[in-house]
């Protein structure tokens, strides 16, 4: 998985975290599960015995499967909570009932270090709830109603649970996405939710150049693009979707021209929108990438002549330097890919012109 060396260093310098091996702990749940079903066909081979046969065994058995099926069920929650959290795009984890690290012991339970992880006793009722929601947004949104109250509110209190988010953002598709993005303009907290969630979803679906594509092509026909742009810009997208939404970006860069100077003063939001449009939005497309060290790495690593071209047309982008910089200097990534970037850049000013601004 990308990204696991990045993962554990940060695991490392968080309280919460120390020691976690992504991994290592989605082949824990692996072994889990077949222990799970390794019992539950014996049970199934030895659930006739003749009633002479004393039913200790299998009392016991049943026992033991109930603990390993909850402890899988727990684990998964947990390691999707620190993907996310990890990752920076989430939250710190919620509380759960075996208490804080240095507390003292507790008592064994049938399900293990808690019953809970959020608001849902497992990851399928999670994605279930979070799919019913994206379901009563889009039958509210083919009726021409808003969405229901009682929706906003189940997501403000789940949009940080990385469960509940794949399955709404799952459910809704880019298209559904879109909409919910424009249905969310008129109330700030409803479009920090929005922001959260979608960010939290990143981490734990695929969110890839064709699904923001459609996303953002949706966002245009509704009149909403922009604000889906700077929605994208300050979710908290996982790695992947960082570097998909720069190659986006980076393709729009090399089809634009420059904008001319603009008069002073604070942007203006078109009516019934909340935040001024990104200027240039291309930019703000390529800013979580060139805001995080290995998202560059990668994304100069995969579309260096897009970049070398975006650089010839906007060579004053500030974005596009701190991309740039964090591909070719970063001292945590791949240190292979880092020297290649720093070469493709050393051989890019090579050939231009003298006197073309660096």
């Amino acid at each position: 998985m990308a990204g696991q060396e990045n993962l554990r260093a940060a695991a490392a310098r968080d309280k919460d975290f120390v020691g976690l091996d992504i991994d290592a702990m989605a082949q824990l749940i692996h072994q889990m599960g077949g222990a799970s079903n390794a019992i539950s066909a014996w049970l199934r081979t030895n659930g006739t015995l003749p009633p002479s046969v004393p039913r200790t065994g299998l009392r016991q058995a049943a026992a033991v499967h109930t603990w390993v099926s909850g402890q899988s069920g727990m684990l998964t929650r947990r390691r999707n909570y620190a993907i996310t959290h990890l990752s920076k795009g989430g939250h710190p984890m919620p509380h759960v009932s075996a208490g804080g690290f240095g507390g003292g012991r507790h008592r064994t339970t049938a399900v293990g270090a808690g019953r809970h992880t959020g608001n849902f006793a497992d990851v399928h009722a999670a994605l279930k709830a979070g799919a019913a929601d994206a379901s009563a947004i889009r039958t509210a949104g083919e009726a021409h109603h808003p969405v229901p109250a009682a929706v906003w509110k189940r997501l403000a209190a789940n949009a940080d649970d990385p469960d509940y988010a794949h399955g709404m953002y799952d459910r809704l598709g880019p298209a559904g996405t879109a909409r919910l993005i424009k249905a969310a303009l008129a109330d700030k907290a409803h479009l920090k939710t929005v922001e959260t969630s979608l960010g939290v979803a990143s981490h734990h679906m695929t969110m890839n150049e064709k699904w923001l594509r459609e996303m953002l092509d949706e966002a245009r026909r509704a009149g909403v693009r922009d604000d889906a742009v700077h929605v994208l810009a300050q979710a908290g997208l996982g790695h992947r979707a960082r570097v998909a939404l720069g190659h986006l970006g980076l393709t729009e860069m090399v089809g634009a021209h420059p904008e001319p100077p603009r008069s002073g003063g604070a942007e203006t939001p078109p009516p019934q929108h909340l935040i001024p449009a990104p200027r240039p939005p291309h930019e703000a497309m390529i800013t979580p990438a060139a805001d995080d060290p290995h998202a560059a790495v990668e994304l100069y690593s995969r579309h260096p002549e897009t970049l070398h071209r975006a650089l010839e047309g906007w060579p004053r982008s500030e974005a596009l330097a701190r991309l740039v910089t964090h591909a070719t200097t970063a001292h945590d990534a791949d240190p292979a890919a880092v020297r290649a970037n720093a070469e493709r850049l050393a051989g890019f000013h090579a050939t231009r012109p003298s006197g073309t601004p660096a």
